[in-house]
């Protein structure tokens, strides 16, 4: 095998504090980490510099402008380079393929691996601001055989994806990094639970917030039940008077984006977790692979989930699946589900949930096919990856 292999990780979008709120920029850590055991790694992080105005909004929809946002690089960067694990863009445009031709052009060699979080995703660009976005995705991904080499795929058994061969993984996260929650006891025999997400519509916080108003309007329901909501809602969810109610009453706390160091926090107060309820209205019977299901894996909570996760069995006593639908949430189904996990020693519960998701998900079980692929190619290093496709 090569050795001194040299690795580039791209990436678009915001950067985020590697100790805040955002999974999705741990999920990176943890992979570049991974990268790092086949050679050096570098980071060539694209993000915006400034607030997007009502021009750039306007601007981004036409053909020949950037979707995201106006990136420039030093064509020195992409020289020399073995492998380039590039993680798709919000939308695919002529921008992101420039950047492909010109690795290709200094780094004839190298392996390009494309990661696409979710596919399919064109169900998740609706609307008509973004209908435009989605169209110039559509022209320019045709185009992506042309420089990549393996499309890397989350949760998906597509073997080919946009012409390319794909490369199968489950999202995964970096279990040293994250520590099992402090276990606390009710003293009212109150339950509290966590919802944590970037929140859209397809979430489906409206779906357990009106559970929640259900539940309270019935004089008969005296347990108490908590929703600590973190991170921002203002795409998902408009607060109305109902709901003002039961915030005032200590019912729902919504706490917006958080520092990770406040997150746990709020971690430490739950016993429950909220992965997600709307997906269905983004991708009928969509396979969940998302980096929050791991990470309160990795804190010990049961989830419950309008989604199948990848890598939960259905039969997993500690995992309470709900009707894909518009209905409100059963609050007392979820009282039910509580009461029959913790009818035995809690700091037992939270750790068979840890070990049990580790055991599936770390960022080492992530990465190992991409691993794999690379050292299968570098073991011959005379091999010309484009004879691999």
């Amino acid at each position: 095998m090569k050795t001194n292999i040299s690795i580039a990780y791209i990436d678009f979008g915001d950067r985020f504090d590697p100790n805040g709120t955002s999974g999705i920029e741990r999920k990176k850590l943890s992979q570049i980490y991974e990268l790092e055991k086949l050679g050096r790694v570098k980071r060539l992080a694209f993000y915006p510099k400034r607030k997007k105005s009502l021009l750039g909004n306007i601007s981004r929809t036409l053909p020949f402008f950037p979707s995201t946002f106006f990136f420039t690089y030093d064509e020195k960067q992409l020289a020399g380079l073995d492998v380039v694990y590039f993680r798709k863009p919000a939308y695919i445009d002529r921008y992101t393929i420039k950047l492909l031709k010109d690795i290709k052009k200094q780094s004839p060699r190298c392996l390009i691996l494309f990661e696409i979080p979710t596919y399919p995703y064109d169900k998740e660009k609706i609307g008509l601001g973004k209908y435009p976005l989605l169209l110039k995705d559509r022209w320019n991904r045709r185009k992506l055989q042309r420089f990549v080499d393996r499309i890397i795929v989350v949760a998906s058994d597509e073997p080919v994806i946009f012409s390319i061969p794909a490369i199968k993984i489950l999202n995964g996260i970096d279990f040293l990094k994250t520590s099992l929650r402090k276990i606390s006891f009710s003293t009212d025999d109150s339950i509290h639970a966590i919802f944590v997400g970037n929140f859209e519509h397809w979430h489906g916080l409206d779906r357990i917030v009106e559970g929640m108003k259900r539940y309270y309007n019935n004089s008969s329901n005296n347990r108490s039940v908590i929703l600590h909501v973190v991170g921002p809602t203002e795409n998902a969810f408009v607060i109305d008077s109902e709901t003002e109610r039961l915030i005032s009453n200590g019912n729902i706390h919504f706490y917006g984006s958080l520092p990770y160091s406040e997150v746990e926090k709020v971690y430490d107060k739950v016993s429950l977790a909220c992965e997600a309820f709307g997906v269905h209205r983004r991708s009928p019977g969509q396979l969940s692979s998302s980096i929050k299901s791991r990470e309160y894996g990795a804190k010990g909570l049961p989830i419950i989930s309008e989604s199948k996760i990848d890598y939960i069995p259905l039969n997993y006593p500690y995992f309470l699946k709900v009707s894909e639908d518009e209905s409100p949430i059963d609050i007392e189904s979820i009282i039910k589900f509580h009461d029959d996990v913790y009818s035995v020693e809690v700091q037992s519960v939270a750790a068979e949930i840890r070990n049990f998701a580790e055991s599936r998900c770390s960022s080492e079980a992530m990465m190992k096919p991409v691993l794999e692929f690379c050292k299968s190619m570098f073991s011959n290093f005379k091999t010309n990856p484009q004879e691999v496709r």
